[in-house]
């Protein structure tokens, strides 16, 4: 169904219309040659992109349809009157209009002003910046009332002061209800995180002193010790290293790029003892850790990429799989050539979604994965100041 009037009321979008529909908004552009709407989901995107931003999730907009329900007698007052005075249409837009400046006040105090407070901690600018948000919206609220019944109001002190009033008294209860919401939600999330940080150093730490690991590495520990004792005096010194670097960063959040970097060299030298040349680290060992930025990672990120790479992958001394890293725009890439292997070791495939979540506790910014035809790449952002 096409309603003409909706690409009155948006006239910068010319010849597209927004049309909104419960969950999802959806662009209608019409085709004058044959009069044909086309409907594509765009909108729902940019839409849903918005709410990723700001941090909105489905859960929150079931919070705001359970208050909509709530307020149906202070919404309904107010259609009847603007369906008495000036028609059924005028009245369904204002009752769309009365739950549209409620909820975008709300928004905007839950998912602005009041991180703003907490971050800020200054009281004075959160009652400057709720009293102007109270007066734009007082005076708008007044402009689009007009608008809809058609005909002049009055737009005074005391008509604007009202209508103030009126939307604090509404807005207050929703958008504390909403706040709680999001508080028991964060504290929710940060339990999760903490779980699976736990499992992941667990993780981790269990790969480390692996039965399977230990066995491989002494193995070619023996055989060095017998045929080249200076050779295996460094692979000694290189595996002690990986285990103090353990030790000192289990209980940390995050450790120096450098020294993160330097821990992977040194089991980089463990990998290459036992698979040779099969997989080319190159830019691993050229890369010159003076130029590295003073930034931070989490422990164990990187060799986790790296060991996840020669888990999956099949590399062969005769043509070594290609292995690529850069440091550049705040990430730490690393992107290896796909070469997979027939009989892959069981995984749970949480290693990635671990750190995923692990990042986003810390910091503004997550993985970002990019699956290619040949390569696949991951990108860890480089922290420099922890969220707190």
């Amino acid at each position: 169904m096409y309603f003409p009037w909706i690409q009155w009321f948006f006239p910068v979008f010319h010849q597209k219309s927004v049309f909104f529909s419960v969950g999802s908004l959806y662009i209608y552009s019409e085709n004058k040659e044959n009069g044909l709407i086309k409907m594509d989901k765009r909108g729902a995107n940019m839409l849903q992109n918005w709410f990723n931003k700001i941090g909105i999730t489905k859960s929150d907009l079931r919070v705001l349809g359970l208050c909509a329900g709530f307020l149906l007698p202070f919404m309904y007052n107010d259609f009847a009157e603007y369906w008495v005075r000036h028609g059924v249409f005028a009245g369904i837009l204002n009752a769309l209009f009365f739950y549209f400046k409620i909820f975008i006040v709300a928004l905007i105090v839950v998912y602005y002003l009041l991180p703003f407070y907490l971050t800020k901690k200054n009281a004075f600018v959160l009652l400057i910046l709720l009293l102007l948000l109270l007066i734009t919206e007082g005076v708008l609220a007044r402009y689009t009332y007009q608008f809809i019944c058609g005909c002049p109001l009055k737009i005074n002190y005391d008509t604007v002061s009202s209508e103030m009033q009126f939307t604090a008294m509404i807005a207050a209860p929703v958008s504390m209800v909403l706040f709680v919401k999001r508080l028991l939600d964060s504290q929710n999330r940060y339990l999760t995180v903490e779980k699976e940080k736990k499992e992941a150093e667990l993780k981790l730490l269990k790969q480390q002193i692996d039965p399977h690991f230990l066995f491989n590495n002494l193995n070619v520990l023996g055989v060095l010790i017998q045929n080249d004792k200076v050779a295996a005096n460094e692979y000694l010194h290189r595996f002690s290293n990986l285990y103090r670097y353990l030790i000192r960063h289990k209980d940390e959040d995050v450790v120096l790029l450098e020294e993160e970097l330097t821990f992977v060299k040194d089991y980089i030298y463990l990998l290459k003892q036992r698979f040779g040349e099969a997989y080319d680290f190159t830019d691993f060992t050229n890369l010159s850790l003076e130029n590295i930025p003073n930034c931070l990672v989490l422990p164990g990120a990187i060799q986790a990429l790296v060991e996840n790479i020669i888990k999956h992958n099949q590399g062969e001394e005769s043509q070594p799989l290609q292995i690529f890293i850069s440091v550049e725009n705040n990430y730490f890439t690393i992107k290896n050539e796909v070469r997979a292997k027939f009989n892959v070791p069981h995984s749970t495939k949480t290693g990635l979604k671990n750190l995923q979540t692990r990042y986003q506790l810390l910091s503004d910014k997550g993985l970002i994965i990019n699956v290619l035809d040949d390569f696949f790449e991951v990108k860890i952002p480089l922290i420099s100041q922890i969220k707190t």
